[in-house]
């Protein structure tokens, strides 16, 4: 995450509404065809805005490309939320209330320097640290942040926050216990349709692609594992007979490789690795837990995540994610219950010992506070786009919208048929 996230997402969340015309006002000099582009109540909008705004919405990631016609549809939106702001006095605030804005953004400032001036910071020394401060406040600076920025954000987001209030007056914007339920029923059958029976699917869209599923298809297993680096020479000629073994000889080519000759690889590897493997089994054997074996003897980092250590890797026997001699290992005969303990496997990371953890809980997922949550967040903000929608659709009604597209079209170097 950039190490500046909270600053930039405050500042680039804040401006997205209000600001705009204010913002287009400080675009460069006027072309020489600065050509009006549509009008709102008789408020004319140039070339010149229509493309700083752009440009500012593309720099935002608001647009993916430079969408000079959806930038205008977001200008006209923006152009009738300022209006009925002023129309309802919404951006006048007390002596107080803008010295609160201000305190907040110094405090805010404040925080982002102490944060993060550490990436700047040469020597731990008050000469030091003062001179990252300085740099730190210099970068944001050149950025074109500053406290003041800040604390006009902050009051374009009351702004924002009193006229979805105004708008929402009479609305029932509440969330029920139903409707939560509702989706997360529907999403959860849509999970358990797209992935019941279809382990790699799951794996593909879960692990690689990060999506969220309310269903986990039947068949996982929590596995923990110890992992013994070894001789980088022995892993070399393992692989490299086993992918021998694998390859489809040419017509007529012989056969250079065998079984005897893969497995006489791995059992160098077990050998090279005897002392600590055999310590492994018999501190097992004198009831050292699992746990306490990985912290001495693994190396695999995903262990050290206290996560995963408590949960284990979700491994099924069809699972495409795991090195094949990693799952074999994990679906031994060996491991036929939770507690149960492989013996070494050889895989392409060095010797794995695994351990049964746990059987994961398979079909639709406990509906959780944390899942609970971001459904209503949803649909609490379904609900305002809804409000909003309904209250831009009569300010447009009522609102004297003029496109002057014959100028749109020279701008856009668009030839009319």
């Amino acid at each position: 995450m950039n190490k500046f996230s909270r600053l930039m997402a405050l500042l680039l969340t804040l401006c997205l509404v209000l600001p705009v015309f204010a913002m287009a006002e400080e675009a460069a000099e006027t072309p020489a065809e600065d050509l009006v582009m549509f009008s709102v109540d008789g408020e004319e909008i140039r070339w010149s805005q229509v493309e700083y705004e752009t440009e500012y919405l593309v720099s935002a990631g608001y647009l993916e490309d430079y969408d000079y016609q959806t930038a205008m549809g977001f200008m006209v939106q923006n152009a009738l939320m300022n209006k009925m702001v002023k129309v309802w006095g919404l951006d006048q605030f007390t002596e107080d209330e803008l010295a609160a804005f201000q305190a907040e953004a110094q405090a805010m400032w404040d925080q982002t320097i102490e944060e993060n001036m550490i990436y700047f910071l040469s020597e731990d020394t008050e000469e030091g640290r003062a001179l990252a401060r300085e740099t730190m406040e210099s970068y944001l600076f050149s950025m074109g942040y500053s406290v003041d920025v800040l604390a006009s954000q902050i009051k374009s987001a009351a702004v924002n926050d009193a006229l979805m209030a105004k708008i929402s007056e009479g609305k029932d914007l509440a969330v029920t216990e139903a409707e939560v339920r509702e989706v997360f029923e529907t999403y959860a059958a849509q999970d358990q349709a797209m992935y019941e029976g279809n382990v790699g699917m799951y794996e593909m869209y879960t692990n690689y692609y990060g999506a969220q599923s309310w269903y986990v298809p039947a068949g996982f297993r929590g596995i923990t594992h110890i992992l013994l680096e070894v001789d980088e020479e022995l892993m070399t000629a393992y692989t490299t007979a086993q992918a021998a073994l694998e390859e489809e000889p040419a017509e007529g080519e012989e056969i250079t490789v065998t079984q005897a000759d893969v497995d006489a690889a791995r059992d160098a590897i077990l050998e090279s690795c005897k002392e600590e493997i055999d310590a492994i089994y018999a501190w097992l054997e004198n009831g050292e837990s699992f746990e306490n074996l990985i912290a001495l003897y693994g190396t695999d980092p995903g262990m050290q995540d206290a996560t995963t250590l408590a949960e284990g890797y979700a491994v099924h026997k069809d699972s495409i994610m795991w090195d094949p001699a990693f799952t074999a290992g994990a679906f031994s005969d060996k491991m036929q219950k939770p507690g149960d303990v492989s013996d070494p496997v050889v895989g392409s990371y060095g010797i794995h010992i695994l351990y049964y953890l746990r059987d994961i809980p398979s079909g639709i997922v406990e509906l959780s506070d944390d899942i609970y949550t971001e459904i209503e967040t949803y649909l609490s903000t379904e609900k305002q786009n809804a409000v909003i929608t309904e209250a831009m659709d009569a300010w447009i009604a009522d609102a004297e919208i003029v496109y002057y597209q014959e100028n749109i079209n020279a701008m856009l170097g668009v030839t009319a048929e």
